[in-house]
Parts: structure tokens; C-alpha cells; sequence
């Protein structure tokens, strides 16, 4: 049996997981947006409080216009890119929910490739990322190697965020939810969410959700996630050693409902297309 870092949870069926009381299920506020991309027309962001203009590798990513999951998507290709980090790089002031004083918020990605056929066996694979070290202050969704100690093969999904940590030590300061049988070897599109509240709040009052294609598959409650940044070096990575494509990427900076979440997988539309404006607009 494989064993599991402290802090990790592993959930492999929806119904072992109590689904919380929905809430926001009309739709999705634009004005919660901090940033969303739906790479329809190039790889600027639609939608920004920040730098709407990533930085691209040409090398490693290509912009298709037609092959997405609604429109156009990124293509990347960065098998042997190691931990270079430069696949697709978006600045993070105002489009990542940082405050210090308290945040909440929530990663939406739609993600197309198998991870055990295409992906480079020697490292995991972060489709996002945002941290100053992946072991101190993070939010991450990344696919585990194969055969690895603790999760086996095949690869599985990891949600994982890690608190102030100098150490930088991947046994402490962090907690990681990890969902398995993805079957994602159909090569079909498929729906990555990863909520997360009362992030600086001080208090162990913490909770996170992973969901995939609309079903909660992993939560964490109960935990005290204190993360203190300089924004100017923090930056939002994208495809990191990734091999596939990626879809109508959306941050916003509250924590989607598990009802809101199932709405935005089950509509088969891009964010964009069910936003609630603010009044008067």
C-alpha cells in the first residue's frame, strides 16, 4: 500500500466527500475576475486586472485558434523543458486574489492530454502554478511521476498548497489533495477546479476543494494557510514540463461553490458566456 505525505488526502470517488450547501449558482460575477483567458483570439487575456500578455516560449507553445475546447487553445510541447519555467508566464499583481489581509479564490483549467502516454516520466508536471517555492507560499495543480513512492502509477492529480515555509522542505508547512483514476488517456477535454478560503486569515480556519469535470473529489478543512509575498516576484506558470493542451483558464477571487462548479462544467460553455455583469452594465 503507498503511504502518503502528512497532510495529504486521497479521494477517488465522488460519493466519499459530502458536497457543501451551493451557493452563487446563478453564475459568475465579472467583477470577481482577476484574470481569464480564453485563448480564442491569441494568448492575451480577455479578461485582466493585471498584465493581460503572458510571456511565451515559441519553442514550446503555439497558440491554435480552432482546436480548443471552446475556441482556440495553447498547445505546449515542453517534454525536455526540466525546471526552466518559462513555458507560459502571466505577471501576478492583480491577477492572482493576493492580500495579505485575507483571501479566497479560485483556479478554473481545462486540460487535454493523456499523462501517462505524453508526459516526460522524470518529473512531475505542473499544468499551473503559482509560488515562491513549490515547498513555501504555493498553489499548485500538478500530475505525480509515475511509480512514485508514494502515489504509484498511474499518475495522479495533486491540489497542493504550502503555507510560509523557509525551510522549503516538501514534508512540512504544506497539505496536498490528490485524486486518482483519472482516465484521462480518452484524450478528451476535461475540467480542473481548485478552490481555496480563509487564506491569511490567521486562523485554522483554511479550506480547499479539488474538482474534476464538475465532481468534488477531495477537500481539506481546519488548517492555518499563511502566505506573505512580494507580488513583483511572484509569477502565474502555465504547462510547466506539460505535453497537451490548455483551455479557458479563469482566477477568480472568491471560492466557487460546489453547485457553481458542477454548472460551469455541466453547461458545456466558456466562463465568459454566462457571466452575471454588474448592475447597470
Amino acid at each position: 500500500m503507498p503511504s502518503y505525505r502528512c497532510g495529504d488526502r486521497l479521494a477517488n470517488r465522488r460519493d466519499e466527500i459530502p458536497v457543501s450547501d451551493s451557493r452563487n449558482e446563478g453564475g459568475i460575477s465579472l467583477e470577481r475576475v482577476c484574470l481569464y483567458a480564453s485563448f480564442d483570439e491569441g494568448v492575451v487575456a480577455d479578461v485582466s486586472r493585471g498584465n493581460p500578455r503572458p510571456t511565451i516560449n515559441p519553442a514550446l507553445v503555439q497558440h491554435d485558434p480552432a482546436g480548443g475546447r471552446f475556441g482556440g487553445r495553447l498547445v505546449f510541447d515542453a517534454f525536455d523543458n526540466g525546471f526552466v519555467h518559462d513555458e507560459c508566464v502571466f505577471e501576478s499583481p492583480g491577477n492572482f486574489p493576493f492580500d495579505p489581509g485575507g483571501f479566497e479564490g479560485t483556479i478554473s483549467i481545462w486540460l487535454q492530454g493523456d499523462p501517462d502516454d505524453d508526459l516526460n516520466d522524470a518529473f512531475p508536471i505542473d499544468p499551473f502554478h503559482i509560488s515562491r517555492h513549490p515547498a513555501d507560499a504555493s498553489f499548485y495543480l500538478d500530475l505525480t511521476r509515475p511509480n512514485d513512492w508514494r502515489y504509484g502509477s498511474p499518475r495522479k492529480l495533486r491540489y497542493g498548497f504550502y503555507g510560509d515555509s523557509p525551510a522549503q522542505d516538501m514534508f512540512e508547512g504544506g497539505w496536498l489533495l490528490v485524486a486518482g483514476e483519472l482516465g484521462w488517456n480518452d484524450r478528451e477535454w476535461h475540467h480542473v477546479v481548485a478552490t481555496f478560503r480563509n487564506v491569511n486569515s490567521g486562523n485554522e480556519d483554511g479550506s480547499s476543494a479539488l474538482y474534476i469535470d464538475g465532481q468534488l473529489r477531495a477537500t481539506m478543512d481546519g488548517y492555518r494557510h499563511q502566505v506573505t509575498w512580494d507580488l513583483a516576484g511572484i509569477v502565474i506558470n502555465l504547462g510547466q514540463r506539460y505535453v497537451g493542451s490548455i483551455d479557458d483558464l479563469l482566477i477568480l477571487d472568491e471560492a466557487l461553490s460546489a453547485g457553481t462548479v458542477a454548472a460551469l462544467y455541466e453547461r458545456g460553455e466558456p466562463a465568459a458566456a454566462w457571466w452575471e455583469l454588474p448592475a447597470g452594465e
